[in-house]
């Protein structure tokens, strides 16, 4: 159960995000206009071109670099106990999800995992001893990188009731670094929205 409230709770943060960014647009289409009507061709520009980066940026079509965290995730190595099942010393898809969850929360700007950057239409499933990740089989071990304010992102993750510090209890490895830069590629899609569209002010159902 927990585990579906981070989830819904992750889900809310985005929703009020993408509504910022909604109100953010509007505002700005309304500068753009104000500047058109003043014939400022050369602001116009330069106003568009830093909002292109800035889109670039949230859309995750852009590689990104800055302060984070990397993490090292594989299975244990201990010997199962008496009639413990294997499944309690392996790397599971819910394991990942967890940790992905656990850094967003703590305020991760961008995550990648085995170099796949993790984005809205990314998608993480177990498939036998491997896991797929956009579509894409993956072997342990696996690699996590975050770019975010790395003391809060390593804190989250192996305080006392860290997911990390729980894992290491369970005997698999889990090693985080803190890192000054951290690199994360574009994700390689382009994002295509089929059903959705703007809300405009004043329409109705």
């Amino acid at each position: 159960m927990d585990e579906y409230r981070v989830a819904i709770e992750s889900e809310k943060q985005s929703i009020l995000q993408i509504e910022e960014r909604i109100l953010e647009t509007e505002n700005k289409l309304e500068e753009y206009k104000e500047l058109a009507a003043e014939d400022k061709d050369t602001d116009l520009f330069s106003d568009m071109q830093n909002k292109l980066d800035e889109y670039k940026l949230v859309s995750h079509s852009t590689a990104v670099k800055g302060e984070g965290v990397s993490i090292y995730l594989d299975d244990a190595t201990r010997a199962l106990m008496e009639e413990e099942p294997v499944g309690n010393v392996l790397v599971h898809d819910s394991d990942l999800l967890t940790i992905l969850n656990d850094l967003y929360g703590a305020g991760a700007e961008a995550v990648s995992v085995n170099g796949h950057r993790i984005a809205n239409g990314s998608s993480i499933s177990c498939s036998g001893y491997t896991v797929r990740i956009n579509g894409q089989f993956e072997a342990r071990p696996f690699r996590i990188k975050a770019i975010g304010a790395s003391d809060r992102l390593a804190s989250t993750l192996l305080g006392p009731d860290g997911y990390g510090t729980l894992l290491k209890d369970y005997g698999l490895i889990f090693k985080l670094n803190m890192e000054e830069e951290v690199e994360i590629p574009a994700f390689p899609e382009e994002h295509s929205y089929r059903y959705m569209l703007i809300r405009k002010e004043g329409e109705t159902n």
